[in-house]
This record gives C-alpha cells, sequence and structure tokens, in this order.
C-alpha cells in the first residue's frame, strides 16, 4: 500500500515538472510576447539560404550541438528547420556519415574546431520559414548568444528575420526534415522529387520522379570527342567510375561525396576527383570542378577540336512541353520533330524548362560564377542540344531513342588557360506550374537574397 502510494506520488510529480521542463526548453520566451518591430512581408519561399560562420559573430566558437534557429511566426517564436555544415581549412565539407558498401574505403571527415562554428561553417535555412522582427529586453532565458538574421529581397525590399540562439543547453529544435537520403535504396527524398542512383554511376541519378510520377530519365550523358595529333579519341559516361564515399544527411539539405574517374582503356585510368552534390528539398545543386594543369591553348596545335555533350535523356514524357531560354515558343514532346522543334534558336542557350501532368523542372547551366557567386571569366559557350525522336538512337543508352534528349553542347574548352573551372547544373523541382513562374526560379541566382547579420 505504502509503495503504491509512493509510486503514485512520484508518478505525480514527474508528470507536474516534465511540461514544465519540456516548455522551458520549448521556449523559454514565456511571459510577455516580445514587441513586433516591423512584419515579415518577404514573399519569396523557393530560396534556401545559405550564411558563412564569419558573418554570425556573437555566436562564433559555441558549440554547433548547443545551437537553434528560431522565426517569430503568428505571435510566438518556434524553431525552424535548419543546419550547420562543417567545412575545414581547406574549403572543403566536413562529412562524417560513411555509405555501407564505403565501410573499407572511406573514413568520417573530421574538422579541427571539436565542433564549434567556425568562420567558414555554413547555416543552412529556407527562406520560407522566417518570420517577424522583434524587440528583445535582454536575452531569452537559457540564451547565451543570439544572432538576428535579415533577409532582404533586392527586387522589392521585402523583409524577414530568423534568429540563430546559443543555449546553455538542450536546444529545442524543429522536428521538421525537409529532405531525406534513404540507404540502402539510394535513394533522395524531397518534397517535389524522388531521386535514385545506380551503385555502378552514383555521380547521376538513374531515377528521378516528380510529384510521382514515373521514372523521367533514362540517363544523363556525357559525350566528349577529340582529335589529339591526328589520332579521334572520345569517351562517353560509361567510361566513367564513380562511387558514393561519404555523406550527409541534414534536415535542410543532403550532401553527397562522389569519387569519380574516368577508365580511357582497361589497364588505364584517371585519378579519382571527388564531388559533392547538394539536395535541398525543391532544389539540386550539382557543382563541378575541373582542374586544369597546363593552358591548353599552348597545345592548339596538337588539338583540332574538342567536343563536349552534357544533356538528360528523358523517358515518360510524351505530353510534356519545354521551353528554352533563347526562344519563347514552347516545344510539344511526341518522339517527332516538328517545324518548332528543328526552328528553335539555341545558341548561347543556358537554361531550359519543362512541364508536364504531375508538375515541371528547370535545369540551369552556370559558367561564369564562382562558388561563392562572384564572376568567373570562362571561354566557354553553350548551344542548345535538343531532339524529340523516338526512332532516333544515341547508344550507350538503357532506353531506346530520343524523347527528348536535351542540354548543352559545350565549346571554346581548347581555349582554356591554366587554372581550376566551376560550373553548375542546378535543378529546380516545381509543383505548381503556370505560365512564367520560372521567373522566381531564376531570381534565386540572379537577384539573390540579401543577408545581413546584427
Amino acid at each position: 500500500m505504502l509503495r503504491g502510494a509512493i509510486k503514485f506520488a512520484l508518478f505525480g510529480m514527474v508528470a507536474g515538472i516534465f511540461p514544465l521542463v519540456l516548455s522551458a526548453q520549448e521556449g523559454a520566451f514565456f511571459g510577455p510576447n516580445p514587441a513586433v518591430i516591423e512584419k515579415k512581408n518577404l514573399s519569396r519561399v523557393d530560396d534556401f539560404v545559405v550564411v558563412r560562420g564569419e558573418k554570425l559573430k556573437r555566436n562564433l566558437n559555441n558549440e554547433i550541438g548547443k545551437l537553434s534557429l528560431f522565426a517569430y511566426v503568428e505571435g510566438k517564436f518556434q524553431p525552424v528547420p535548419f543546419q550547420v555544415d562543417e567545412i575545414n581549412p581547406d574549403g572543403e565539407w566536413v562529412l562524417t556519415q560513411v555509405p555501407p558498401e564505403a565501410k573499407k574505403s572511406a573514413k568520417p571527415d573530421r574538422d579541427d574546431d571539436n565542433g564549434s562554428l567556425d568562420e567558414n561553417d555554413e547555416l543552412a535555412f529556407m527562406a520560407r520559414d522566417a518570420g517577424d522582427r522583434v524587440a528583445f529586453d535582454g536575452l531569452p532565458a537559457g540564451v547565451e548568444a543570439m544572432d538576428e538574421i535579415t533577409l532582404r529581397d533586392p527586387v522589392d525590399n521585402g523583409r524577414a528575420w530568423v534568429y540563430l540562439m546559443s543555449f546553455r543547453e538542450n536546444p529545442p529544435l524543429s522536428k521538421k526534415d525537409c529532405v531525406e537520403y534513404k540507404l540502402p535504396e539510394n535513394q533522395v527524398v524531397a518534397r517535389n522529387y524522388v531521386l535514385g542512383f545506380d551503385p555502378r554511376m552514383s555521380i547521376a541519378p538513374s531515377l528521378i520522379s516528380v510529384q510521382g510520377s514515373p521514372n523521367l530519365i533514362d540517363r544523363m550523358k556525357i559525350r566528349l570527342s577529340t582529335k589529339l595529333m591526328g589520332i579521334p579519341f572520345g569517351f562517353d559516361e560509361n567510361s566513367l567510375v564513380s562511387e558514393l564515399s561519404l555523406y550527409k544527411d541534414g534536415p535542410i539539405r543532403v550532401v553527397r561525396r562522389v569519387r569519380s574517374s574516368i577508365q580511357f582503356t582497361r589497364l588505364f585510368r584517371t585519378p579519382s576527383a571527388a564531388v559533392e552534390n547538394i539536395y535541398y528539398d525543391n532544389t539540386m545543386v550539382i557543382p563541378i570542378r575541373i582542374r586544369i594543369p597546363i593552358s591548353l591553348k599552348s597545345f592548339r596545335s596538337l588539338i583540332s577540336y574538342i567536343r563536349v555533350r552534357g544533356s538528360a535523356d528523358l523517358r515518360n514524357t510524351h505530353g510534356w512541353k519545354i521551353k528554352v531560354d533563347t526562344d519563347p515558343r514552347w516545344m510539344s514532346v511526341d518522339g517527332k520533330m516538328d517545324e518548332v522543334e528543328k526552328s528553335v534558336q539555341g545558341e548561347g542557350s543556358t537554361w531550359f524548362i519543362a512541364s508536364g501532368p504531375e508538375g515541371a523542372f528547370i535545369i540551369r547551366m552556370i559558367l561564369n560564377r564562382n562558388p561563392d557567386g562572384s564572376f568567373q571569366k570562362s571561354p566557354i559557350k553553350t548551344r542548345l542540344y535538343y531532339v524529340d525522336d523516338d526512332n532516333a538512337p544515341d547508344p550507350p543508352e538503357s532506353v531506346p531513342g530520343q524523347s527528348p534528349q536535351v542540354g548543352w553542347w559545350m565549346e571554346g574548352l581548347p581555349d582554356l588557360e591554366k587554372g581550376t573551372l566551376y560550373f553548375f547544373a542546378i535543378v529546380y523541382l516545381i509543383k505548381d506550374y503556370s505560365e512564367g513562374v520560372e521567373k522566381n526560379y531564376l531570381k534565386i541566382l540572379d537577384q539573390p537574397i540579401e543577408v545581413s547579420v546584427n
């Protein structure tokens, strides 16, 4: 009897204390609501935001595991999804998750900061989660440091705010996960799409589903042909040998590191190079870094030409329509080249949009920017490659025909100087497409949200 009474009393104490602890952890803002200084009027919802640690002065060198990001929405503070990705002193991602197939060949990365926020680390979140600006009378209870982050749209001056806070312990975190990397399926699953990867060529997706559509991709194609000292030479994507080595699955973005090399002959393979691809809930970013050890211009007499084509050979897209940036006309996909498709103007094209029953997507090629967005001089020019013909072979391929195949020829490679060349393929996945919506996605790079920190 006494033992039962003690148990009941203990249960009552826990039941009474637990909500108080939970409330303190989730809010620490109970009491008078802070005064709203400025209401959110930022209308952009498709942009991701990345802030380097060097801007976050008040939280710099604080423990990443004690950080949380908040927004003031509908009269209360709430934690919003975010992640901090560590970057090492060499500018490389610190990735700590090892896929099962790479356990013997890969080890988790380690940074030298013992898990604290460095100047080169990156805070990532979605612009749509930001809220109002509020006035604080000192730091909230349990918070040791706070950075106020202002987002500003340079187009219409719309603004919104988030607050990065460092807690003494147990930071309250959002439970929302915007994107997920599923093993062993080897799939990225996000709000607007599912991507699947073939282990034999892990650098490129073998499955693309938009809003539950059938697989829209036969394969991504890379075709190179050249003539060196009069001898023809070339390779295709089957010559690529790639494997997933490390990754990070965060609530805002998944980062996959793939090591790739080119198998020229049975006995000769180039050294492998690492490439990190980044996946948000509505965006894929595929940065490519090429180190050029010598100036190719010095060998123009030996190299007759270099032709490179990068393209997406699509499938299950009859009834879709495609438009490129250099021509205002829509092209209808039906497996036959019509007069519009034959006459489309493609010189200098850098993006196209595909729209169908399930949704839409934009693929954009960026050749003139460094990873930080600054201008990069490049001699490479692009020209549209487009074929809509079910009976036109383009081997190697898994599904015969090109229905359609769309991408770009890249020209001007013999003029490359010694150094490092960066370029990016960016894919935006659109749930509800209407004419002109693509302008919102093009602004993400062309007129990016401005970030300031107080």
